[in-house]
């Protein structure tokens, strides 16, 4: 019986102290679930930052291609544009080419001759006029007496 007595005892010592483990381990789970509980919030907060800031980014990134597709129109626009000028430039340059030539060929008197003129010729007067104003300074008054005195004066 003394035999039974002492698994008995023994049995209830180790019922003791797996009580005893149990309520120690239950307290260290009780932290770390409290800790668990607060890096959850944090963690909780930055999947909810980072699920804002990717929203942001795609709508910037859905507006960039919006704009790249606008800005790839206007190049196609624009290289048109530059083809078109580059040509009118180049059937342009022998007509200057002929106009400087000409302008060389005006004589003196010529020049003499246009400024003693009180009103001229309505196409003297507009090449005149032009040459005003391709003329460095010549300002934007375009009278026959401005033009006289900023062009002609000058040849």
């Amino acid at each position: 019986m003394e035999n039974m007595v002492n698994r008995l005892e023994g049995g209830l010592a180790t019922l003791s102290k797996a009580q005893q483990d149990t309520k120690e381990l239950s307290e260290v789970l009780a932290e770390k679930n409290k800790v668990i509980g607060e890096k959850a919030i944090v963690v909780n907060g930055i999947i909810k930052d980072i699920t804002e800031k990717s929203e942001i980014a795609g709508v910037q990134q859905a507006a960039a291609g919006k704009k790249k597709t606008e800005l790839d129109k206007q190049a196609v626009i624009i290289a048109r544009e530059d083809a078109a000028a580059t040509k009118a430039l180049e059937e342009a340059i022998p007509a200057l080419q002929e106009a400087e030539l000409a302008v060389a060929d005006i004589s003196r008197p010529a020049i003499t001759e246009i400024q003693a003129l009180p009103q001229p010729p309505e196409v003297i007067k507009e090449v005149c006029s032009i040459c005003f104003f391709l003329y460095p300074g010549g300002g934007t008054d375009n009278s026959w007496g401005n033009v006289k005195l900023k062009v002609l004066a000058d040849s």
